[in-house]
């Protein structure tokens, strides 16, 4: 089996020392599986579905992607994508953005258009999806979420070691109920 993965610093293994201790690599290995892990921390949906749709996903059996906190975004700017985060680092010099342009409204459509393609991109290239997110406050239906209050976050608000194996063992159990995917 070899896996496709993608999504925000949850997926990435954002806080871990030891980044082979992320859900990916603990997944992968328990399915005796290949994978390829193009997620990125700090990032926004924009990113993910940029990053997946410029990847050749046909090679793959079953994408893992992990949507995120639906106010980022990215800009093009000077030659390079520039991460746009409300919450933390560079994001903050773009709070004019915030304040003057951006709603929960348009949040909301952004997250729509972002699910709803990367669900079509992936049936029609006929790759099995399992759909999550780290926002635990969408208001849209995903395969799992991933920011619950049985995963133990650290400092930075992100997985611990342990918070990764349960991760891991949720999508386990998820993809063995798909019934497409041989586990």
């Amino acid at each position: 089996m070899n896996i496709l993965f993608n999504g925000d610093s949850f997926t990435w293994g954002f806080n871990l020392e030891d980044r082979s201790k992320r859900y990916p690599v603990l997944l992968s290995n328990k399915l005796n599986a290949t994978f390829t892990d193009i997620s990125d921390h700090g990032c926004s949906n924009r990113s993910i579905i940029r990053r997946t749709f410029n990847h050749d996903i046909s090679q793959y059996d079953l994408a893992i992607v992990s949507l995120t906190f639906k106010n980022r975004t990215e800009f093009f700017l000077d030659g390079q994508w520039e991460k746009i985060n409300p919450g933390r680092g560079k994001g903050k010099k773009f709070l004019e953005y915030y304040e003057k342009y951006y709603s929960e409204e348009y949040g909301e459509s952004d997250e729509f258009i972002y699910r709803q393609a990367l669900i079509s991109h992936f049936q029609a290239k006929n790759v099995e999806l399992l759909l999550c997110t780290s926002a635990r406050n969408s208001t849209y239906p995903y395969d799992l979420l991933l920011n619950t209050p049985d995963i133990p976050l650290g400092d930075t608000k992100h997985p611990t070691e342990e918070g990764h194996y349960i991760i891991s063992e949720k999508i386990y159990e998820k993809i063995s109920k798909m019934g497409k995917i041989q586990v």
